[in-house]
């Protein structure tokens, strides 16, 4: 008879920490009337579980943010007991199947200790993380995301300077979250857990295949992991996913002396010949297919080493590094500013955040002639409604003119269609603009919402 593998006393432990904190941090927020009493809450939960009682609810909201060229990412909003659920059953799994990772590989670490709750300023000070990487501030643990997102492009970073290869190919694949096949994932956890998981494993499984039953009715899910909104869960199942497959590349790169480097599922073949980073590549799609994956086609890119070290602009972040360089971080804005008016591929969004972050701290760092345009720069509503609440009062920090920053948003509301927009601008508000009448926003959400009845 399968039985709970802790008592009830380590199953409210589990949830101290910041995870907690994470919940009541949702941009949908929690209904005023709804205060939950911590204890008797996980008390009842265990019982649930353990009685076979508890059942997946329906997602709170959906959160619907713009995944590339506008086209939509759904990101659902758990309740406390599915939030709760999740982080138990990957928490008690993740010794089993947070290990075991292929040299180049991120995106594999634990949940680890509950850490204690990060202050704003502790959140503020983290390096610039890319918008395309999936990182997520309102991670259980921030720091690790940043951490091992520069310990990528470090690695990046150093073999490209080295000049040992001349050839670089990138690519990522199509829909991971939404394409990974349950019975596959199951079957893998299986024989990578003890048989006492077994309670565990049924339990996590049950969450899986039935928290969307809002859009797939009563039929069990099959196919795809949730981009909820804390997604360090989903993260390291994900990663678990792929570990066979990082094997199999980390050997095809080792036969042809080649690299491999993975974070989540943006991937980079280092090689010296084209044809054979190709051929890697055409392996991989095979690979994939075995686990019901597929490279995505229409975001394969090849560079050159100069083309490869410009598009991460490794250059101008080094200028960047030391914030009290004045001279360095005006060279570093010079460069950014010469790149775009020539239109070299390079990740634009990441380098003005970087300097977002730089130059809040001293707005008076900037030469004269640089100040207005990239206030101007960073003004362009297309970049404003891709920033999350930290970047925003980053921003905020910086300008001596809010009302044109305020102005700027508020022409927004009923252009964007994506509503992560709004609940951050909702957030950002309520710190920043006081008197400001929210109805517009709240209307903009319910035009939007997906929610079906």
């Amino acid at each position: 008879m399968n039985t709970m593998p802790i008592t009830k006393q380590e199953f409210e432990l589990l949830f101290s920490g910041t995870f907690w904190s994470k919940l009541h941090e949702s941009l949908i927020p929690i209904p005023d009337n709804t205060k939950l009493d911590k204890k008797n809450f996980l008390c009842n939960l265990y019982d649930e579980i353990f009685t076979k009682k508890y059942y997946p609810d329906l997602p709170r909201g959906y959160i619907v943010s713009d995944k590339h060229n506008k086209v939509s990412r759904i990101v659902p909003v758990f309740g406390y007991e599915d939030s709760c659920v999740y982080f138990f059953c990957v928490k008690q799994l993740e010794d089993f199947i947070a290990i075991n990772r292929v040299d180049g590989t991120f995106g594999g670490w634990t949940l680890g200790n509950p850490i204690k709750e990060m202050e704003d300023e502790e959140i503020e000070n983290l390096q610039d993380v890319s918008d395309d990487s999936p990182m997520a501030l309102n991670s259980y643990n921030p720091i690790k995301w940043s951490e091992n997102w520069r310990d990528f492009q470090k690695r990046a970073y150093e073999y490209a300077k080295k000049g040992n290869y001349q050839f670089f190919l990138k690519f990522d694949v199509a829909n991971f979250y939404d394409t990974v096949n349950l019975h596959i994932l199951e079957d893998k956890i299986r024989l990578a857990t003890e048989k006492k998981q077994g309670f565990v494993v049924e339990l996590l499984f049950h969450f899986l295949q039935n928290w969307n039953r809002q859009f797939e009715r009563y039929s069990r899910k099959t196919v795809g992991l949730p981009q909820d909104e804390i997604g360090d869960c989903s993260r390291i199942l994900a990663n678990f996913y792929l570990q066979e497959y990082d094997t199999y590349m980390k050997q095809q790169c080792s036969e042809t002396k080649s690299t491999y480097l993975r974070y989540a599922d943006d991937q980079i073949i280092m090689t010296n010949d084209r044809e054979v980073a190709y051929d890697i590549m055409f392996n991989a799609s095979k690979e994939l297919f075995k686990i019901n994956l597929n490279i995505n086609s229409s975001k394969v890119d090849e560079f050159t080493a100069d083309q490869f070290m410009r598009y991460w602009a490794f250059e101008i972040f080094e200028k960047l590094e030391d914030i009290e360089n004045k001279e360095q971080i005006n060279q570093a804005i010079e460069i950014f500013f010469d790149w775009l008016d020539k239109n070299v591929k390079f990740r634009k969004d990441s380098v003005l955040k970087r300097i977002i972050t730089v130059v809040s701290k001293n707005i008076n760092i900037l030469n004269p002639h640089l100040r207005y345009r990239l206030l101007a720069t960073m003004y362009e509503p297309e970049f404003l409604i891709t920033l999350d609440y930290w970047w925003l009062n980053r921003l905020a920090a910086i300008t001596n003119d809010k009302e044109e920053l305020y102005k700027i948003l508020d022409g927004q509301i009923n252009k964007v269609r994506f509503n992560l927009f709004h609940y951050t601008l909702l957030k950002f508000y309520k710190k920043w603009r006081l008197s400001y009448d929210k109805n517009a926003i709240l209307k903009r959400i319910n035009d939007l919402s997906i929610m079906m009845s």
